[in-house]
């Protein structure tokens, strides 16, 4: 477990790291064992920072793959559409991002 990653879910800051000689910058969600056995990080790839997918999105990365891992100052606002905190992705989770709570109408409160 890498306390610097569960840190930045914490306090919803983002994560700039190397990866397969590119940097990258990311809204870390969870933390954990995949179910391959290695320990990973579910993130939100940050627009730009892809030639491939240059608009950004979900990636799954290895940590023993990250190189020189920070922690920015910027925050992000939180979950990003589609986040499953219970990804079946994953084996054991360390730590992920609170799921943001579900706002109640007053219809919906009862009598």
């Amino acid at each position: 477990m890498d306390p610097l990653i569960c840190a930045a879910i914490a306090s919803r800051r983002l994560l700039m790291f190397g990866y397969r000689n590119q940097v990258r910058v990311v809204e870390p969600h969870i933390h954990g064992e995949s179910t391959a056995g290695n320990e990973a990080l579910s993130a939100w790839l940050r627009p730009g920072y892809s030639r491939t997918d240059p608009g950004g999105g979900w990636r799954m990365y290895r940590v023993d793959a990250l190189v020189d891992v920070q922690a920015l100052d910027a925050a992000f606002d939180g979950a990003r559409p589609g986040y499953n905190p219970d990804d079946a992705h994953f084996a054991r989770i360390y730590c992920r991002l609170a799921p943001a709570p579900r706002l109640t109408l007053e219809a919906d409160a009862g009598p």
